[in-house]
């Protein structure tokens, strides 16, 4: 009995750690599942070809390659998390407004959303996003 046990044991410590690591390496990349995310969370604008999956090389690249970062990615896929469930998403979707010329026709769901550049407070290529609110078209001179 005390064998059987013993190989009871060493089964499941076995498959407790060779499991988790092999979902790691099967699931897709972090970059394929931030794209995805975006584009779900995004459907009703028009985006851009192509311009997803530059912000998201940007934004993993600008970061790193961090292991535990891309096991919290992993671990978000599978627990198949949205915004409100996880900062790291939220951030996320959140910069890639920022990054876009969103802001910058003033949020109009009409127009097609094209990624600028990675957005960043300091040095940024995107103005103030409500300063239209601010400072009114007729304020500044527009007509």
């Amino acid at each position: 009995m005390k064998r059987r046990k013993f190989l009871l044991l060493t089964g499941l410590a076995s498959g407790s750690i060779l499991i988790p690591s092999a979902l790691y390496f099967v699931s897709p990349g972090v970059k394929q599942f931030a794209a995805l995310l975006i584009e779900r969370e995004f459907k009703y604008l028009k985006l851009e070809p192509g311009s997803v999956t530059h912000y998201v090389d940007d934004y993993f690249a600008a970061g790193g390659n961090n292991i535990m970062a891309n096991l919290r990615w992993k671990t978000m896929y599978y627990l198949n998390m949205n915004w409100e469930q996880s900062n790291l998403i939220f951030e996320l979707i959140r910069t890639f407004l920022l990054s876009s010329d969103f802001f910058i026709h003033k949020t109009d769901e009409t127009r097609v959303v094209r990624y600028i550049g990675l957005y960043s407070p300091y040095k940024s290529p995107v103005p103030n996003p409500f300063s239209y609110l601010l400072y009114p078209p007729d304020e500044i001179g527009e007509p």
